[in-house]
């Protein structure tokens, strides 16, 4: 299928529940379920009414499309993880159902240290035990309890069936929700234990390019630790400069800045010939005097950090543009035809060329309660 030249890739940005939006804006660029291969970058839930986000659910379930699982779609997973457990035990099913209409009150009383004080609360509000049973700092009753509470088995199936990141070898791109780092910040870009730094051993190194990249590409997932963490590729959106992850937009550098510049030291962005067996791992004054890595350039399209908008830059394409919020979309872009009309309140890009054959990373998060 995904061989397939005369099909459309269409990527989508965080929809948050936003239904009807997402149906206009698929009707204005004629998507057909047929020729079409539609990708989404996670947070399909929440920020809308409740019917809204199942229904963004069904639709991603009902057509089984690829995508990513968000941050926002995490919590919602968490919750319901919690409440099967709270079933699970004996009385859970209805204590949940008064958690449903008296939690607020039974609130209150939690912040007044007196959980006996209102006799208008059923039996089962009460007891503290089960009070206790909710995690720190998780409050019922919001946007992510609501959705884990009215979707169906089948959404939470497919949700939990998301990987963090989606890896496209063909088109050497990555599509993940938050974004990645092309190197640990904590170390030198040409330290020997950084994936770029070297040519990766494959059998047939002189011959096969595209074998080298691969391995180079998947490296980038497994050797980098904080593309290992599934907090980070769900919430990073800034690296500050003790190269630490945040998920802050105003401090630190911009990860897809951090990404462009080591994806533009790499060689063969400046000479495609270069020899491959010439390369080896540098060490001390090498490793000073080296501008350039020894790498292939490799794309990553993310969502997540609607504050800066399309973001679209030579190796990175942000693609959260706010329009849960309301705002206008824009388009731009020298080297991928990218499609935005207006605001529709979900976020795509067309990417003309090349056609990834998509494989799923090594993470996946599974939640336990």
């Amino acid at each position: 299928m995904l061989d397939d030249k005369d099909r459309r890739i269409i990527v989508i940005g965080d929809i948050h529940g936003m239904n009807a939006s997402l149906t206009t804006l698929l009707n204005k660029i004629s998507y057909d379920t047929r020729r079409d291969i539609l990708i989404h970058l996670g947070d399909l839930v929440t920020k809308a009414p409740v019917e809204d986000s199942l229904a963004v659910l069904s639709f991603m379930e009902s057509n089984q499309i690829l995508g990513v699982r968000g941050n926002n779609d995490q919590e919602v997973l968490e919750w319901r993880a919690w409440m099967d457990w709270i079933v699970s035990q004996p009385g859970g099913r209805e204590w949940l159902r008064e958690v449903d209409e008296h939690w607020s009150d039974y609130e209150t009383a939690l912040e007044k240290a007196d959980t006996s004080s209102s006799d208008s609360r059923p039996s089962l509000m009460k007891k503290p035990d089960w009070g206790s049973k909710v995690p720190n700092g998780w409050k019922p009753l919001g946007d992510h309890y609501k959705v884990a509470r009215a979707m169906s088995r089948e959404h939470y199936d497919y949700l939990c069936s998301l990987p963090l990141v989606l890896y496209a070898p063909a088109g050497h791109m990555f599509f993940v929700h938050a974004g990645l780092l092309a190197a640990d910040p904590n170390r030198k870009p040409t330290h020997p234990k950084q994936p770029l730094s070297h040519w990766p051993y494959t059998r047939k190194r002189k011959h096969d390019i595209h074998a080298i990249r691969k391995a180079q590409e998947l490296a980038l997932l497994s050797e980098i630790p904080q593309n290992r963490d599934p907090w980070v590729v769900q919430n990073i959106r800034s690296v500050r400069k003790n190269g630490k992850v945040t998920r802050s937009s105003n401090k630190g550098t911009p990860f897809s800045d951090l990404w462009n510049e080591i994806m533009g030291q790499c060689s063969s962005f400046y000479a495609s010939n270069a020899q491959l067996e010439s390369v080896s791992r540098l060490t001390g004054y090498q490793e000073s005097q080296l501008a350039r890595l020894p790498c292939y350039p490799s794309t990553v399209v993310y969502g997540h950090s609607a504050g800066r908008g399309l973001d679209v830059k030579r190796w990175s394409v942000g693609l959260d543009t706010g329009c849960s919020y309301g705002r206008r979309t824009f388009s731009a872009s020298p080297w991928r035809k990218v499609f935005l009309p207006r605001c529709f309140r979900g976020t795509h890009a067309r990417l003309s060329s090349p056609k990834p054959s998509l494989e799923s990373s090594l993470t996946r998060q599974e939640k336990s309660p």
